[in-house]
């Protein structure tokens, strides 16, 4: 993800519109836990107040992920 997908333009405009939160799953158990983290990369779109409106988890191509994205910026409206 780091190497194809978030250097992809299309991405980066689409990730511009949150406001971005990296866990270190390892060090923060409670919050991987509140949010049902399985595996990684696991992605949450939140609320303000933290309820969780949209989440997806494992790899994907910048076009997918970027419609991922998309479907959570649709779900929290």
């Amino acid at each position: 993800m780091e190497a194809e997908t978030f250097p992809d333009a299309d991405v980066k405009a689409k990730l511009a519109q949150f406001v971005l939160l990296q866990v270190d799953g390892d060090k923060d158990k409670a919050t991987t836990e509140k949010y049902g983290v399985q595996g990684y990369p696991d992605f949450h779109v939140l609320k303000a107040d933290g309820t969780c409106v949209y989440d997806f988890s494992g790899y994907s191509p910048p076009a997918e992920f970027a419609q991922e994205l998309e479907n959570g910026l649709s779900k929290a409206k």
